[in-house]
């Protein structure tokens, strides 16, 4: 005989039907339409409800499909328990801020080829909940306690492929960052990657794959992988001007030991340096090749810097890579180099990068050097003196050469039809005050009383007020 105290089956004909939304704020959407059941409805309508954690399969299927679309339990599975009943019955719209969609599941590697029929429900362990794209992926458990072999094995002929996911390749660095590979381990990702090998060294997470297999590597899988890597000219430049590419390249650099090694590399960089030394990426390998190899070894990279040093040296990250060759060239390539340099003073002191290397030069404190520079800009002081790359020139020059080269730097300002005007100006003020800064005896009172001449014209100009600020301190120096 029915129990008078549950609730007619008839009217519960759907999932859920006849609950309140369980979506819905607790705010007052209309009174629930089941209010306070009892212990035993609420047994009945939860055993209603689909909450099955894995969707009903087609029986149909092989059980390698079935096992294949299995997804861990999200509030979409949830979802669609009250879907059926209350939803798909009511003639209003779900809350959407309050629902959740049912979770997206992509033709991955993990779902449809990784997972096959030898692995049962059971033994499936979700070893990181999400991705960096939002899947959910999922890595057998260890069957026995070589896990690092099996899994090696069960990867064949798809490592690059796992490589390209972020856990994945974490996976894969760590085996090899604890060194519990075997040689043989080790040379099967080697063929693995070696046909991929410039699809991986520009991908976000292989890269870092690859850099820890070159240095896992024997001597001999190395120099294989530096072939390969540079075998093909124009997509080695384009690795090497990649974001991801240049730090790859670099770490094979960082690894390199035998002379054989050496040879590829420089073989493969020497026709590009020039593009390299001006490029955002690739000037970093040019700097790893001067901190890791010896003079005589870049000589054979500079010498293409000889001819082109002025074309370099005007580019934002080449003004970097000129000053980097004159600190570690032997002396015959520094000399060459700071001979371009020298001779194209004033070019270089105008320019936006250039100034930079002039600048470094005579921060190289040589007597020589300095005297040479300041001889090569010897009569267009001033006018770099109105420029805003020139002034820094003019003023390092003041301030790093001795009291009589200084001198007549000084003399050429102040015999200038235009000494006011350099006074008076955004730039040339500045290096009127370094002047006042490094001036002695006569010459110091001579620029002072100058400048006082023109007190009224500086008074009003704001640039001018700053220079005679500067005499008032030289005042109290005295």
């Amino acid at each position: 005989m029915a129990d008078p105290n549950l609730p007619d089956k008839t009217k519960f004909n759907d999932y859920g039907k006849g609950l309140a939304n369980p979506c819905d704020n607790q705010q007052g959407d209309g009174p629930s339409q089941l209010q306070n059941p009892k212990d035993d409805e609420l047994e009945e309508l939860f055993a209603r409800m689909n909450l099955n954690l894995n969707p009903n399969p087609n029986p149909m299927r092989s059980p390698r499909n079935i096992w294949s679309d299995f997804r861990a339990p999200t509030m979409g599975s949830l979802y669609d328990g009250f879907k059926g009943g209350y939803y798909l019955n009511s003639t209003r719209s779900p809350p959407s801020q309050n629902m959740v969609p049912r979770a997206s599941f992509s033709d991955t590697f993990a779902r449809n080829r990784f997972l096959d029929s030898s692995i049962q429900r059971g033994t499936l362990s979700p070893l990181s909940p999400w991705l960096y794209n939002q899947q959910n992926y999922y890595y057998p458990t260890r069957p026995r306690s070589d896990h690092s072999s099996w899994l090696l094995r069960e990867l064949r002929g798809r490592v690059c492929e796992f490589a390209k996911d972020q856990n994945g390749c974490r996976l894969l660095q760590t085996k090899l960052d604890d060194k519990i590979l075997s040689g043989e381990e080790i040379e099967m990702l080697f063929i693995e990657v070696k046909d991929h090998l410039h699809e991986l060294v520009v991908h976000r997470f292989a890269n870092y794959l690859v850099q820890k297999l070159f240095r896992a590597c024997n001597q001999e899988l190395r120099t294989h992988l530096l072939l390969l890597l540079v075998c093909i000219p124009h997509r080695f430049l384009e690795i090497c001007t990649d974001v991801h590419g240049s730090r790859t390249v670099q770490k094979f650099i960082d690894r390199i030991t035998t002379r054989e090694q050496r040879c590829i590399i420089f073989s493969a960089l020497r026709p590009i340096a020039v593009i390299l030394a001006k490029n955002s990426n690739g000037h970093h390998i040019i700097q790893e090749c001067l901190l890791k190899f010896s003079n005589r070894e870049l000589r054979l990279v500079m010498e293409s810097f000889v001819d082109h040093c002025i074309y370099i040296a005007t580019n934002q990250s080449g003004c970097f890579v000129v000053q980097q060759c004159l600190r570690h060239a032997d002396p015959e390539m520094r000399g060459l180099l700071l001979g371009q340099i020298i001779a194209n003073a004033i070019l270089l002191s105008e320019d936006e990068y250039g100034n930079y290397v002039v600048q470094f030069v005579l921060e190289m404190k040589d007597d020589y050097l300095t005297a040479r520079i300041i001889a090569e800009l010897e009569g267009s002081f001033v006018t770099l003196s109105f420029s805003k790359y020139g002034s820094n020139v003019v003023e390092k020059c003041l301030k790093v050469s001795g009291e009589q080269l200084s001198a007549m730097i000084i003399r050429e300002i102040m015999n200038d039809p235009d000494f006011v005007k350099v006074i008076g100006h955004d730039y040339g003020n500045y290096v009127a005050q370094s002047a006042l800064s490094v001036s002695k005896g006569d010459l110091r009172n001579a620029f002072l009383a100058l400048i006082r001449y023109h007190y009224s014209f500086l008074q009003s100009n704001p640039f001018g007020r700053r220079v005679l600020s500067r005499t008032k301190s030289c005042k109290n120096d005295r």
